[in-house]
């Protein structure tokens, strides 16, 4: 029996270590190969592949259509699987290798019909376009090819990888799409209920277009709206679906705060502007954003530097050299709710035109170890129907400007051989893109700001509206008409998902829920409190950690903690102390100030939320 039990334990000692050695070699050669020499029989000449301590690539080529391949090389090693989450999040298709646990999202996002609309999007690129797109796909393959074993996530799920395909690429900007906007237009649809079951003042305080936190660019602070009185606040008879609603009053704190600005040459000792850009998204791993330079020698020399996404051939931010730009998400208004009115036929609609016939699409979704499924899309003139509206009594249509073939484009290449600021800012008005706070400087110390991306000219409204008597939009604002600040007297510009504009600017652009403006105003008072600028003072500011916003609730928090209410229970006075003792600022050690970020996220909550609800019950 020893012998036994000894040759058993062997067997198992040798199973695993056979076993950790396997997923060991297989693990070390899905990794990217780091040296050597490649032949690729796509390349026209050589190409040189470099990295530095970071891992960060410096690719060189001798023309465009060979950078593009070779940064699909780079992407496709290093990034292939996110890359493969990220269009398969976009085009609904997650389902096909995650299974049915993917279902409701893929349900979402395929409500969009995104794969559909890629294809019609790449048939609208410029030739030069295509032909970098066709390259950057080909390297992404020769680069997962080269591969010695498909990335370990596939191992783990069980499939294998899938090709990747040029309009896969559109699909990763539809993904930023998702991120960044409205997607089935809840704003609106939450302020029509909020309209509909409250006070025009109520609905005017709650939605006010300005605090006294605004720092805008073009135009003044707005200022607070005053508090409605207790006779306006009454909520009785306010509706169910309003009370369930929660994303009518969704906390403005909760935003990314991404942020960008720059400062003119007459502030720097060079002469040439700096521009600093802060880009937040969602938290994933690997991040979404990949550094790289790019370069292109001889006559049509480029050279690149900053911030790709995986899946994509252009940089969507950094510098040529002679001009650099960032971005931060500006909060316009990109996403309507439409009320569509019935005809009298079965499935018609009234538009301006007469009858139309709702069109059906049938959508299948394949799902991992069973049966597909397959869901209907009901789709007008306007966009896809909701079939989840809060309001029964009325069919709502989502009209977002990425339903549109021309939302999406690759402009951004024109930007890598621009060379002056204005120039920039004429570019980032044509590409197509999620519409971006634009912030650029160039090396003879121009800035400035503008929106990146394509804005519809329409009469716009914060609330579903019945577009069937020419109400709506179905055209887009020209490059004169959009919102620009280019070289202002302070020589100063910034931008953090706050309201940048005002009057008819404003009205261009529409609120689509931005940002309270207390960051905004924030780094406007670091930017006006400095001269002369260096690129460490923009690091400075990145870094501010001051809980500026929160003071005042600080204050409010101690108030409400006063002898009285601490008397006699310890859990509240050691909160109070810690309130006291707080360090003003967003650093870890810190108690007070999450306790005080908390007991403001808490009492928005319970003042407006449970509110409805308790009063709701109450009226019954």
């Amino acid at each position: 029996m020893k012998k036994l039990l000894v040759r058993t334990v062997l067997f198992i000692s040798v199973l695993t270590v056979v076993a950790a050695i396997t997923v060991y070699l297989l693990l070390s050669r899905s990794l990217p190969q780091l040296d050597g020499e490649i032949i690729a029989d796509r390349l026209t000449a050589d190409v040189t592949i470099s990295r530095d301590a970071s891992g960060i690539p410096t690719i060189t080529a001798t023309n465009r259509i060979d950078l593009a391949y070779a940064t699909g090389y780079v992407h496709g090693q290093d990034r292939f699987f996110p890359m493969d989450l990220t269009r398969r999040k976009a085009a609904g298709e997650l389902a096909e290798i995650v299974g049915a646990a993917a279902l409701p999202l893929d349900r979402e996002t395929r409500f969009h019909r995104f794969r559909a609309r890629a294809k019609l999007a790449l048939e609208n690129l410029s030739d030069s376009q295509e032909q970098i797109l066709q390259a950057y796909t080909e390297g992404v393959n020769q680069g997962l090819g080269d591969l010695g074993s498909k990335p370990f996530e596939y191992y783990l799920l069980g499939v294998e990888p899938r090709e990747w395909e040029k309009v896969d690429s559109l699909l990763i900007v539809y993904t930023m799409f998702l991120e960044l906007n409205d997607e089935t237009a809840k704003g609106d649809a939450g302020r029509g209920l909020v309209l509909n079951s409250l006070s025009q003042p109520v609905f005017d305080w709650l939605f006010s277009g300005g605090t006294d936190w605004d720092s805008p660019l073009m135009g003044q602070p707005r200022g607070n709206v005053e508090l409605p009185g207790p006779e306006e606040i009454s909520l009785n008879g306010i509706s169910a679906a309003t009370a369930n609603n929660s994303d009518v009053l969704r906390d403005a704190g909760s935003l990314p705060g991404s942020n960008n600005w720059a400062v003119a040459g007459h502030l720097t000792d060079n002469g040439a502007a700096i521009v600093a850009n802060d880009m937040h998204l969602g938290l994933t791993t690997p991040g979404i954003w990949y550094r790289a330079r790019l370069q292109v020698t001889g006559e049509a020399a480029i050279d690149l530097n900053g911030l790709t996404i995986p899946g994509t051939p252009v940089l969507v931010a950094g510098s040529n050299g002679h001009v650099a730009w960032g971005n931060t998400n500006s909060y316009g208004d990109w996403t309507d709710a439409v009320i569509v009115r019935l005809a009298d036929e079965p499935d018609t609609y009234v538009t301006p035109d007469g009858p139309r016939s709702i069109i059906t699409h049938r959508e299948t979704i394949l799902v991992k170890d069973q049966e597909a499924e397959v869901i209907e899309i009901r789709e007008t003139v306007w966009g896809p129907l909701r079939e989840d509206s809060p309001d029964t009594d009325q069919l709502i249509a989502v009209s977002w400007i990425a339903h549109h073939a021309e939302a999406v484009t690759l402009n951004h290449l024109d930007l890598e051989t621009v060379r002056t600021a204005e120039a920039a800012l004429n570019i980032a008005n044509t590409i197509g893109m999620p519409p971006q706070n634009f912030v650029v400087g160039d090396a003879d110390g121009n800035i400035g700001w503008t929106i990146a991306g394509k804005i519809p000219r329409r009469v716009g409204s914060m609330i579903p509206v019945d577009w069937s008597e020419n109400v709506g939009w179905n055209d887009w604002v020209t490059g004169e008409e959009y919102p620009r600040v280019l070289n202002p007297s302070s020589g100063r510009v910034w931008t953090a998902n706050a309201r940048v504009a005002d009057g008819e600017a404003l009205a261009t652009v529409g609120d689509g829920g931005y940002d309270l403006g207390a960051r905004g105003k924030q780094i406007r008072d670091d930017l006006f409190a400095i001269d002369r600028f260096s690129t460490q003072d923009m690091l400075t500011i990145h870094l501010d950690d001051r809980a500026l916003f929160l003071n005042r609730w600080r204050d409010l928090l101690l108030a409400t903690l006063d002898a009285a209410a601490v008397d006699g229970n310890e859990q509240r006075s050691s909160y109070r102390k810690l309130a006291e003792g707080w360090v003003p600022r967003a650093v870890t050690e810190s108690v007070g100030y999450r306790i005080v970020r908390e007991f403001r996220g808490e009492v928005r909550r319970r003042a407006i939320l449970r509110a409805l609800y308790f009063l709701l019950s109450a009226s019954e």
